[in-house]
């Protein structure tokens, strides 16, 4: 049985985008629900990343620790609070990600892909031949940025309300160091495949 399934992104720089497209859920979750297998959301996020970082002859990234406690602890916040919103952490980077579903629970691989897959979708947008931030690439350019080392995502459940219609959504977090999207500094870091 095929289901709404919609991703909400949001840009530092605050630019929405919303995608439907069709995707089946079951099990119960509860709001704020961490029960959410974070390892595999986590390591499904980070091999994504580092197989486009790969396009574009950036180096892996690794999980950090204290990445994950903090990109969790945002996670949970706006799953709790529906206010999907930047924690504004000075001196990170940050991509957040929500799916909406009738269903109540999601495959947490699924998740993590869904995720890192949508923000790298901006690169249609991208322009190399002027490089710099927008605020239609920005999830894009922090994905594959050159000189981040270090990433840690969380990933929480709650709801939302689209057009009327209240939803189960699965968000995440993911938290970069050094950050990326610094102005100036894309030609070195955001590199053509």
């Amino acid at each position: 049985m095929n289901k709404l399934f919609s991703r909400l992104t949001l840009t530092t720089a605050t630019a929405l985008t919303i995608a439907l497209t069709g995707g089946v859920m079951s099990s119960n979750s509860v709001l704020g629900d961490t029960s959410i297998d974070l390892d595999a959301v986590r390591s499904a996020a980070v091999s994504k990343h580092n197989t486009y970082r790969a396009t574009h002859k950036s180096p892996d990234i690794t999980i950090d620790k204290s990445l994950n406690t903090s990109a969790q602890a945002w996670a949970e916040k706006i799953a709790s609070s529906e206010n999907f919103e930047h924690s504004k952490t000075p001196n990170l980077g940050e991509n957040i990600y929500a799916s909406y579903t009738p269903a109540t629970s999601v495959d947490p691989t699924t998740l993590g892909n869904g995720a890192v897959e949508d923000w790298y979708s901006e690169i249609k947008d991208y322009k190399y031949e002027s490089p710099g931030f927008s605020s239609e690439t920005g999830h894009f350019t922090q994905v594959v940025w050159k000189g981040t080392t270090k990433v840690g995502c969380g990933a929480a459940q709650g709801t939302a309300t689209v057009e009327g219609t209240k939803y189960n959504a699965f968000y995440v977090v993911c938290q970069y160091s050094p950050s990326g999207n610094v102005k100036g500094e894309f030609p070195a870091n955001v590199l053509k495949p």
